[in-house]
């Protein structure tokens, strides 16, 4: 066994890399840690890895849990967020129910995954927060999408509702918040902050 500084090392990254994406990581993640396609096949071989899905691969230590689906769908997708309704109902605002899962990347390249919903749009640093193995957008976010998306304005407010009882969020970030937004989330967040006075 290859117990080299330069060998630690890139396996130190590579399960830093891994472990804020549920133990999974792509194969291009695995080559910017210093791994070579010889080598990626040996750890495959050697059952140190799984191969999950072509170039999406996890670590075999690695626990299987609730959100394993989520996150491998994610490193798939070249870090995509959880986003929308799927943000919505993992944050426990609403009664939404996805029949798909919703995330959004930033560009339209991406592979089309069954029961999965993409939106485009690129997301600043504050928009998106750790929620184990993936990220997901904020609670500010996540109402600011809906509201700019297809809810109805019923859900919407329910969204809203919770997120100020469960204190995820307060009125004047929702007004702040959507003040930045074009009318029409600006108006449709004020109608739900209005069905809560």
């Amino acid at each position: 066994m290859d117990h080299t500084p330069e060998r630690k090392r890139r396996d130190r990254a590579l399960r830093e890399r891994a472990g804020g994406q549920g133990g999974y990581f792509t194969s291009a993640q695995a080559r910017a840690c210093g791994y070579s396609a010889d080598e990626m096949a040996d750890a495959v071989v050697a059952g140190a890895w799984l191969q999950s899905d072509p170039g999406l691969f996890r670590l075999t230590t690695w626990r299987t849990g609730d959100f394993d689906e989520v996150a491998r769908c994610c490193v798939r997708l070249d870090g995509a967020v959880v986003s929308h309704q799927s943000a919505a109902e993992l944050h426990g605002l609403g009664h939404l129910h996805p029949s798909f899962l919703h995330v959004t990347a930033p560009d339209d390249g991406h592979a089309r995954l069954d029961r999965v919903a993409v939106h485009h749009c690129d997301l600043a640093a504050g928009d998106t927060e750790h929620a184990g193995a993936f990220l997901i957008t904020t609670p500010l976010r996540t109402v600011l999408d809906l509201a700019d998306g297809g809810v109805s304005q019923w859900v919407l407010d329910e969204v809203v509702g919770d997120a100020l009882a469960i204190d995820r969020l307060d009125r004047e970030e929702l007004e702040v918040g959507s003040d930045r937004c074009p009318t029409r989330v600006r108006q449709r967040v004020r109608r739900a902050l209005s069905a809560w006075a």
